[in-house]
Formats: C-alpha cells, sequence, structure tokens
C-alpha cells in the first residue's frame, strides 16, 4: 500500500512537473518563437517547438492521470535528450558559461531518471 501510494505520488509530480512546463510554453508561444535561440545560433520552426510544447503538456497530462504512462515517459525522456542537446549542450561552452548548461544538463539526466522509474514501476 505505500509502495504504491508512494509511486503515484511520484507520477503525480513527474506529471505536474511537465503539464506545467507545457502550459507556460505554450502560453507564451509567440515569445518562444522569436526568442529561443538554441545553442547553435539558429531558432526552431514553430511547428517542430509546438511539437515539443505539445509532448511536455500531453505527455505530463497522461502521466498526472495515469493513461499510458509508458510511452508518454518514453516520449518525455525523447524530449528530454533532444532539449538538453540544442539548448544545454555544455560541451558547447568554457569556464562560467558552461556552468548554467551543466547544472540544467543535471537537472534533465535527473528527470529522465526518474522517469524510467516511472516506467519501470508500470510495467
Amino acid at each position: 500500500m505505500i509502495a504504491e501510494t508512494l509511486m503515484l505520488v511520484g507520477r503525480l509530480v513527474f506529471g505536474g512537473f511537465f503539464l506545467i512546463a507545457g502550459i507556460r510554453n505554450f502560453t507564451h508561444f509567440s515569445e518562444r518563437r522569436t526568442t529561443a535561440t538554441t545553442n547553435y545560433g539558429w531558432l526552431l520552426p514553430a511547428p517542430v517547438m509546438a511539437a515539443g510544447f505539445a509532448v511536455q503538456f500531453f505527455g505530463g497530462l497522461l502521466l498526472v492521470l495515469g493513461i499510458w504512462t509508458v510511452p508518454a515517459a518514453a516520449a518525455l525522456i525523447v524530449f528530454l535528450v533532444l532539449a538538453t542537446a540544442l539548448y544545454h549542450n555544455l560541451f558547447l561552452f568554457q569556464g562560467a558559461e558552461r556552468d548554467p548548461h551543466l547544472y540544467f544538463t543535471l537537472v534533465n539526466i535527473t528527470l529522465a531518471g526518474g522517469l524510467l522509474m516511472v516506467i519501470a514501476g508500470a510495467l
């Protein structure tokens, strides 16, 4: 009973994190389209950016609802890998400029690890 409750709370926390991020990104979509430059100096095409935000929103919602948790968590892991490569590639920076990218890379790795635990709990 305790393990199931903890898994439920953990899934709600993970899902809520991505759901809120997706809502915030869609709310500020017009701003993000023109200001969210990748580490490589180019903007993502709007449909690609919208697809990423949709993965955040719907992946988070599915985790919160407990529906299709394995595909949702897997899609969120793919999103994290791509977002890290595009926006937090720490190998492109040196010194103090690298610090925030290292931090966000570690955060995204940790989130992916937690999502792997969500997948394990659902299997």
